[in-house]
């Protein structure tokens, strides 16, 4: 995966995909550029660093990981700010940062219920959790056993969630809309031909790399209209929630 990631259309449309999102959230929140105190970001499931290098523009960005291989990938991009813990039991102080960003990792967690408490206290009163998960329980394939993932959600599944540990949801939308319908189509025919009760592999493999930009180009465009619109439908699920503020 780590070497995937480098170029890998899904990875990088992804990152375009959040960084804009969130810039967008951050700004309309009132806090970029405030002065003073730089903002406190907490990557919970950092993997490799991709995401912590991007947030790291915002802020002082923290990642956590429970795969020492991974935190070794994210030293060799240079990061240092890195801690290996479980995102469900977090050795971190109540209310001590600002963002929370964590990208496909509630799916590979038993207890969702449990590290969304944990995102829910550490975040400050008023700060933003940023989360994405794969959407479609129609869609579970081998392509999630590989990826040891516990379940896929529906978009009301995933929202109840969020909203049972407190949070106040800023803005809840699919995204990765270019791949669904390949994607639905290409599981459901593993599927019926048998291949997929075969050794679980993830769908994550090299492309001809005039598809690899094709897709990669269509994330693009996809990026730039999430900064301002929603879409229908999509292989995954975004939500940017807010810890209420204290009263006073």
């Amino acid at each position: 995966m780590h070497a995937l990631e480098q170029n890998y259309w899904w990875f990088q449309g992804r990152r375009l995909t959040i960084f804009g999102v969130l810039e967008q959230a951050l700004a309309s929140e009132g806090m970029l550029n405030k002065g003073g105190e730089p903002l406190r970001l907490l990557d919970a499931g950092c993997g490799t660093g991709m995401l912590l290098d991007d947030l790291a523009r915002f802020g002082r960005a923290t990642g956590i990981d429970f795969s020492p291989l991974a935190l070794q990938y994210s030293r060799q991009r240079g990061l240092t700010r890195l801690g290996r813990a479980d995102a469900q039991r977090m050795p971190l102080a109540d209310s001590c940062v600002d963002v929370v960003a964590s990208l496909d990792v509630v799916e590979h967690v038993p207890d969702d219920v449990r590290v969304m408490s944990e995102f829910f206290r550490v975040l400050r009163p008023g700060g933003l959790a940023v989360m994405t998960v794969p959407a479609h329980p129609s869609l579970w394939s081998s392509h999630d056993v590989a990826l040891h993932h516990y379940r896929r959600y529906t978009r009301a599944g995933f929202e109840g969630l969020v909203k049972n540990a407190g949070f106040e949801v800023v803005r809840f939308t699919p995204t990765v809309a270019t791949a669904y319908m390949p994607a639905a189509v290409f599981r459901r025919v593993k599927r019926w031909i048998g291949s997929d009760a075969a050794e679980p592999r993830t769908d994550e493999f090299p492309l001809p790399r005039w598809m690899n930009a094709t897709l990669l180009g269509m994330m693009r465009a996809e990026a730039r209209w999430l900064r301002h619109h929603d879409l229908p439908f999509g292989l995954s699920l975004l939500c940017i929630a807010r810890k209420p503020s204290t009263r006073p």
